[in-house]
């Protein structure tokens, strides 16, 4: 009735989309009369963060079904590169830019790191389909678009400290997504992490927003 695929992997890949979308909702809705509330910034980053979680995951149970098709493979692939464009290189400039952060300079460095995203996605793409037999990397060239999950809560924390008015915070955000988009296209080999290693890395954004609330 309806065209795609659909199994558990591609819904967690689509509620991350779902939750990708609500946090750059949020993150508009922030702004009122010329202030930001940036207890609703706050919330705008967890919803992020909440389409990181989904992204850590939806690959593993991909792989956990081991009867799928080629089509069903490839329309994984798409879809999950589809759905990362909007959670990690278009949300975490709209809930910057919505902060504050819009400066000429701003501008740049985030036109850079959604250009820089949309190779690296492209480019994985590519790599899936012509370098491999079963359309599973083993490793990454360039660093994975999701690691902006790692990058954005710790200078939220600066935000919520010191405001984005405050210049060396203004500065820190443009370096930050500029070297992080950068990141994205650097022609290095990266391993997966394992699922030790995913949940550490899982456990630091949590302190990082447990302390953006406490704060």
């Amino acid at each position: 009735m309806f065209i795609g695929y659909y199994n558990l992997a591609n819904s967690v890949t689509l509620l991350g989309l779902v939750s990708a979308l609500l946090s750059c909702v949020v993150a508009i809705n922030s702004r009122t009369s010329g202030t930001v509330d940036s207890k609703k910034i706050i919330y705008a980053v967890v919803l992020f963060l909440v389409s990181g979680l989904c992204d850590m995951f939806d690959g593993r149970i991909a792989r956990g079904y081991g009867s799928r098709t080629r089509k069903e493979k490839l329309f994984g692939i798409q879809i999950d590169s589809l759905c990362d464009m909007v959670s990690f290189g278009i949300a975490p400039v709209i809930i910057a830019y919505c902060a504050g952060f819009n400066k000429f300079y701003h501008l740049i460095a985030f036109c850079i790191y959604a250009v820089c995203g949309a190779i690296r996605l492209a480019y994985f793409n590519t790599q899936a389909v012509e370098e491999t037999k079963d359309l599973n990397m083993k490793c990454f060239t360039g660093v994975p678009i999701p690691f902006c999950c790692m990058t954005v809560p710790p200078i939220m924390l600066l935000f919520k400290i010191f405001g984005a008015a405050n210049l060396f915070v203004s500065i820190v955000f443009a370096v930050v997504y500029l070297m992080t988009g950068i990141a994205f296209v650097i022609n290095v080999k990266i391993k997966k992490l394992s699922l030790a290693q995913s949940f550490i890395l899982i456990a630091a954004v949590l302190t990082c927003v447990v302390f953006l609330f406490l704060i």
